[in-house]
């Protein structure tokens, strides 16, 4: 055996290399495989100072093993990170395995490297053993991935449209913006399926949508789509309109794991565009419901929208779109009678400068040659910008107008001869001031002032002074009460100081553009003085009534008196005496004496009849007959007499109660009083109705009935059948009142065979 001492070799190669010798062996032979690593390999002492490492280290840091070897990690460290987790310095001397971390590297070339490292403490060796991933590209990708994150969270976030990321086949919400939010009115949806947040959905057909989009993966997308949401979760539904789009979200297998849904509340628009919709609709229906000729044109003049008025004026029906505005018309100029300048016409210069010219005539040609005379009146449309895009234009067809103007002229000639040759005085004010404006010829003869002293007057200057006070405001002298002047009768004076009454005919007009009113005036002195007369005859007539009045009362009063007086002693000599003949003559006289009497009381009837004023009261029909019968049944005649009363009195009955008595008591007393004495069954029957306009009602008897020759005498004055007894009054008193109670009476009735008198009295009072 050779023993070498190599202890000073052993020295001088450790302080030529600065690493232990007895670490030297072990590395030598791990460094030949380590150099093959992809990975930064390394062992450091417990200052963190490189020992050894392997080839890598030029790849990854750019720097040889023998330019690391002997230096300190953290002298390539990047202290200026203020990443911490990724900078935090390691004591190598406190663990034996270290946990994997990361660090920031300066490259030899100054760029920025990452690496991740796992350590193992060595305590026997006293140094530590460490591998260097490199993950540089790894770490850019993940700050590439993060930016385009947050990138992506900034669109999602402030992107001006709605977007919502659903997760899974049961469509639970993973993502949602706040315009999504808005849009439900829902909070907290994260991690609830759709059918949670918004049940209303299902009865839409939105559910089988996310379906199969999420089953096939074809992309749904709908423009305008109604949708009705339970904005406030207590049924009160509400719609909008949507523009979306479901697309499924796929994951790093291709596989479909959930829907993106991006989409646009276009509400806002839809319902403007059909507001604006309906306002197009409404204007179209406008135009066309017009009764006047109107169309309309776009900025270059084509006729976008007429009515059948004006394809009836133009005589022809236009091409929408293509017809120009002068296309449609005969542009002439109305006075001239030759082509005027397009751009000279009202529409011409409405689309070019936006000014009307109202007024300008022009002359519209048909295709039969026709031609009318047309006033167009233009209005430009401006869009938001103030350019004209348009107008609308009404055409007035003043054809018959022309013509009338035209007739007018020729008729004035009539008129002033009219007007100057009237038999009657007239002339014209005008309304504002009363100045006369013209005077006819008869004017001028009868008031006596000439022509040009009527024009210096004013329609105030012919009346007395006391009846201009009446017209002039005490407050204001100046000002006229012009709602009575030259309206009925009124003075007037003449230059000679003669006040004649006039009447008055006045009709309002306009004189050469001015309010006037045309005066006819009409001396009415002789019809005064006639009226005067007949005011003076009419008082002595209604004296003459007054005094004939006092005439029948007196009589009927002073003449019954004694009358009475007479019965009473007729009576008396019926009771005392024996004799026949005595008894016989004493009922002649009774007789006659009712018989004037009741003459007697149908003088005063009729006079009170004919004079007294009605005086309306409701009446119980039923009643008032059950009572007039009961009355007549002392006359001699009424004994045996069966009667049946029934009116109906379906609605209040009014009338006069004096009037309607008396024309009961007749019909009912002639029933009774021409009766045959003979008969068995003999029989009054009073039946009727009230409805809400007229009393209907009947007298039927089985008496002695009158001949058909005298229906129409029976009711003349002191008219009486042959062999009667009667005054020949009572008839004519009952239709005169039925008359004067607005109604009427009619006879049915054959001689021998009994008479009905059909009555009907007006309801005086309405119900």
């Amino acid at each position: 055996m050779n023993i070498h001492n190599i202890s000073e070799s052993k020295a001088e190669k450790e302080k030529n290399n600065k690493t232990p010798y007895y670490f030297e062996e072990p590395l030598h032979d791990l460094a030949k495989i380590l150099d093959f690593s992809m990975d930064l390999i390394c062992s450091c002492d417990e200052e963190g100072r490189f020992i050894w490492v392997n080839k890598a280290s030029e790849r990854i840091l750019g720097y040889k093993p023998e330019e690391l070897i002997g230096k300190k990690y953290s002298d390539f460290i990047f202290d200026e990170d203020t990443d911490i987790p990724i900078n935090v310095n390691i004591d190598f001397r406190s663990e034996t395995h270290l946990p994997i971390f990361e660090k920031k590297f300066i490259h030899k070339n100054t760029s920025i490297i990452y690496l991740q490292w796992s350590v193992v403490r060595d305590d026997v060796k006293k140094m530590c053993y460490c591998i260097g991933r490199d993950i540089t590209e790894k770490k850019n990708i993940e700050k590439a991935f993060e930016i385009e994150r947050l990138q992506f969270f900034n669109i999602y976030s402030q992107a001006p449209s709605y977007m919502v990321i659903l997760k899974g086949p049961e469509h639970v919400y993973e993502l949602a913006n706040e315009l999504y939010l808005q849009l439900i009115d829902k909070k907290d949806i994260i991690g609830k399926t759709v059918k949670e947040v918004l049940p209303e959905l299902e009865t839409q057909g939105i559910f089988e949508i996310l379906d199969n989009v999420y089953k096939t993966g074809e992309s749904f997308s709908a423009n305008e789509m109604p949708i009705t949401f339970d904005r406030y979760s207590y049924g009160k539904l509400k719609d909008v309109y949507l523009n979306f789009i479901f697309q499924a979200r796929r994951d790093a297998h291709n596989n479909i794991d959930g829907i993106f849904i991006f989409g646009n509340d276009v509400t806002e628009q839809v319902l403007s565009r059909k507001k604006i919709e309906e306002s197009e609709k409404m204007y179209k229906d406008l135009i066309h419901k017009l009764p006047v000729a109107t169309y309309s044109c776009d900025a270059e003049g084509r006729i976008v929208l007429y009515n059948k008025a004006a394809a009836s004026l133009w005589g022809r029906e236009p091409e929408l779109g293509k017809d120009l505005w002068y296309n449609s018309w005969y542009s002439n100029d109305a006075k001239k009678k030759q082509a005027a300048p397009l751009n000279l016409c009202s529409l011409g210069t409405t689309l070019k400068e936006g000014d009307p010219i109202l007024n300008k005539e022009i002359i519209i040609k048909r295709p039969n040659g026709d031609k009318r005379n047309v006033l167009p009146h233009p209005v430009p449309f401006y869009n938001a910008d103030g350019e004209i895009t348009g107008a609308v234009i009404v055409l007035s067809d003043i054809t018959e107008m022309k013509l009338a103007q035209k007739e007018l002229r020729k008729s004035e000639k009539k008129y002033r001869y009219l007007f100057d040759n009237n038999p009657m005085p007239m002339w014209i004010i005008d309304l504002l001031s009363f100045k006369f404006l013209d005077v006819n010829k008869m004017a001028i003869l009868q008031y006596g002032y000439s022509r040009e002293e009527f024009l210096s007057m004013t329609a105030l200057d012919i009346r007395p002074n006391d009846d201009k006070i009446h017209f002039i405001k005490s407050s204001d002298t100046s000002k006229i009460d012009k709602s009575n002047y030259n309206r009925g009768i009124w003075n007037h004076i003449k230059k000679d100081g003669t006040i004649v009454p006039v009447e008055i005919i006045a009709h309002n007009i306009v004189c050469e553009g001015t309010a006037a009113r045309l005066i006819l005036s009409n001396d009415i002195s002789d019809r005064k003085k006639a009226e005067t007369n007949l005011e003076k005859r009419n008082r002595e007539l209604i004296k003459t009534n007054s005094e004939l009045d006092r005439f029948v009362y007196s009589v009927s009063h002073d003449l019954r008196s004694p009358l009475t007086s007479i019965l009473g002693l007729i009576s008396f000599i019926e009771t005392e005496s024996k004799e026949i003949d005595t008894l016989k003559h004493a009922e002649l006289i009774r007789i006659s004496i009712n018989r004037l009497d009741d003459f007697i009381k149908n003088i005063l009837s009729y006079s009170r009849n004919n004079r007294t004023g009605l005086e309306i009261e409701q009446i119980t029909v039923n009643e008032m007959v059950l009572d007039i019968v009961d009355s007549l049944q002392r006359m001699k005649e009424a004994k045996g007499i069966r009667y049946e009363i029934d009116i109906k009195e379906q609605k209040p009955f009014y009338t006069d109660n004096l009037r309607f008595t008396t024309i009961l008591k007749n019909l009912i007393s002639n029933a009774i009083k021409y009766h045959k004495k003979e008969e068995h069954d003999r029989f009054v029957k009073i039946f009727g109705y009230s409805d809400h306009e007229n009393l209907h009602f009947s007298i039927f008897d089985n008496g002695i009935g009158i001949d058909p020759a005298y229906h129409q005498k029976i009711f003349e004055m002191f008219f009486r059948l042959s062999g009667k007894n009667g005054s020949g009054i009572g008839l004519y008193i009952v239709k005169d009142a039925i008359e004067i109670l607005q109604g009427s009476i009619e006879v049915q009735s054959e001689k021998g065979a009994g008479t009905k008198f059909n009555i009907t009295l007006k309801n005086l009072k309405s119900c």
